[in-house]
């Protein structure tokens, strides 16, 4: 009977999840606070060019695009803007 809860343990961590694709409304439902990142004022830019805030960001914030490379570390005063190919703010999150 124990020798097959390895086999079972393999079994599960190959078990495939169902996550959220990114621009799914699942994801993007959760609130996002900017207080932690300075990025309040910035709240009602999503859908406006990028170039019209990117003068007045704040020092720790980042510009993204759909295929730039992201370093993965968690940084909450760190203002990240999410934008698509033609510049258009996507979403503002911290971290």
């Amino acid at each position: 009977m124990y020798r097959f809860i390895p086999i079972l343990i393999v079994l599960a961590a190959c078990a495939e999840t169902d996550l959220p694709e990114p621009g799914s409304a699942e994801l993007d439902a959760a609130p996002v606070d900017l207080a932690f990142c300075k990025g309040e004022p910035f709240a009602q830019s999503v859908g406006q060019p990028v170039s019209t805030i990117q003068a007045s960001l704040p020092e720790r914030s980042r510009v993204l695009g759909p295929d730039d490379i992201a370093t993965q570390d968690y940084r909450i005063d760190r203002l990240n803007v999410y934008v698509n190919g033609a510049g258009v703010i996507q979403r503002l999150t911290c971290g």
